[in-house]
């Protein structure tokens, strides 16, 4: 039938089963079938890269440790040495600002809180 090698992993790796239910729903859903690829003869599977969900969780994982309290260098030391992925400490606290809808205030080392200010 001429499915590619790549196919073929993807198929190896989830299952015969789950495969098949893949292309079955693919190519009975017509977002699959954008700009003319079925008149090509394919089905157009568009996916993001693998760094997005990577960089999705690592959020994620950031969120969850500014939740609990932890301070922007303590998450940076937390994702270097749990995600091995180094980060700026200004970057976490952008994160911290946006999930928070606004201004995030910061909690210093001794544990006080200094009203927001870096």
């Amino acid at each position: 039938m001429g499915i590619s090698s790549s196919w073929m992993r993807v198929a190896e790796t989830i299952g015969a089963d789950a495969f098949l239910a893949l292309w079955r729903i693919a190519d009975s859903d017509p977002a699959f079938r954008a700009g003319g690829a079925m008149e090509r003869g394919y089905l157009q599977l568009r996916l993001r890269p693998w760094r997005s969900w990577e960089r999705f969780q690592r959020n994620r994982y950031i969120e969850t440790l500014a939740a609990s309290g932890m301070s922007p260098s303590d998450i940076q030391a937390a994702v270097k040495l749990n995600l091995l992925e180094h980060i700026s400490e200004r970057h976490i606290s952008t994160l911290m600002k946006r999930r928070s809808g606004g201004a995030a205030k910061s909690i210093r080392k001794d544990g006080d809180d200094d009203g927001g200010s870096q």
